[in-house]
């Protein structure tokens, strides 16, 4: 029998990591029959690598319950500024190759934090324009880094981003993901998640998410 393949993050291994990934992405998997998640309403919904477009926005409902008015205003007024940011960064890029002015850029995505729109929130909606660079931020990838980074909250961002950089180079790691997209990509209707969204997708997607 194959051995699992292993993915290590912030020192931890991930386990059970292909699984993840399938049961997330609606596949058949060890545990039971094929379920629906957010892939077929947020990673499989098409965009565009310009502008931030409505339908960025409205996919993230898939995973950040109940987009408010305020959340709704903030990427109607302030689209320029944010797709001025995102114009900074190249299309198809990945993270592990990010050079450190890129991973500077990266950490300022904070700026636009505020009580009218979460981090949490832009990184959903701008990872799905950059895709293979921009990480989605949540509490669970925040608490996977947190014993390593000592940081918390938004003040964790730009250290996790540094710290995703170095896990998704190593070779092993990059070597893994590669498998495991050769083998999505028979099976899955729409898009490949790239190797930072294939980490996103196995730490958050625990055994007891339901």
């Amino acid at each position: 029998m194959a051995e699992a393949p292993r993915v290590i993050c912030a020192g931890q291994l991930i386990e059970d990591f292909e699984d993840r990934v399938r049961r997330y992405c609606g596949l058949s998997w060890s545990g039971g029959e094929p379920e629906t998640w957010a892939y077929h309403y947020y990673d499989g919904v098409p965009t565009g690598v310009g502008g931030i477009e409505p339908i960025d926005v409205l996919a993230c409902a898939a995973m950040h319950a109940g987009l408010s008015r305020a959340e709704l205003t903030f990427f109607h007024r302030q689209k320029g500024a944010v797709e001025d940011w995102l114009g900074a960064l190249p299309d198809g890029l990945e993270l592990a190759d990010a050079d450190d002015a890129i991973i500077r850029h990266l950490a300022r995505l904070a700026v636009f934090h505020s009580d009218q729109v979460p981090l949490s929130l832009l990184s959903k909606v701008l990872h799905r324009k950059r895709p293979s660079l921009i990480p989605l931020f949540d509490r669970d990838l925040a608490d996977w880094y947190r014993p390593i980074i000592n940081w918390r909250g938004v003040a964790a961002w730009p250290t996790i981003v540094v710290t995703l950089r170095s896990d998704l180079a190593h070779p092993d790691t990059r070597r893994v993901l590669t498998e495991i997209q050769g083998r999505l990509r028979a099976e899955l209707p729409g898009p490949v998640p790239s190797h930072l969204r294939l980490v996103d997708i196995g730490i958050w997607m625990k055994p007891d998410r339901a």
